[in-house]
């Protein structure tokens, strides 16, 4: 099975996505602490699964979607038993990925983190998602 190439409109297109949202993370990071803090505050959206974001994480979500309230990725809304609308656009988020530079639980540990990235993630609001069966004839019959 061989990887899908992106064609350059494809490759041209997520590369001014990223760039977009590379901006709105700068002018999040350029809040001073307490801006950022009472601007996360206005919505504090969590994860379908119950998880709280970070405050950055909340504040890049509150800047594409003032509404924000409960996210989740595709397959998550999927296991919560809601589906994505057709058509909807994802929200970004910060993502990270590696390995911490110590044991979580050590208190001794610095907090910091060695070797980790951020990779962009897509999330949905539960705004941009319905119940599975809803709009679709013949759902609920099925589904008994």
């Amino acid at each position: 099975m061989s990887a899908r190439t992106a064609t350059p409109e494809q490759r041209a297109q997520a590369e001014q996505r990223r760039n977009r949202f590379r901006g709105l993370a700068r002018q999040i990071a350029a809040m001073g602490p307490e801006a950022r803090a009472e601007f996360a505050a206005r919505v504090n959206p969590t994860t379908v699964d119950g998880h709280p974001l970070s405050v950055h994480n909340a504040c890049l979500l509150a800047a594409q979607l003032a509404s924000v309230t409960l996210v989740g990725g595709f397959r998550q809304w999927r296991r919560a038993g809601r589906h994505v609308r057709k058509g909807e656009h994802g929200l970004a988020l910060w993502v990270p990925r590696g390995t911490p530079k110590s044991e979580p639980n050590d208190p001794e540990a610095d907090s910091e983190v060695e070797g980790v990235r951020f990779l962009i993630g897509t999330v949905f609001d539960v705004s941009q998602t319905e119940a599975d069966g809803d709009g679709e004839p013949g759902a609920e019959e099925s589904a008994e």
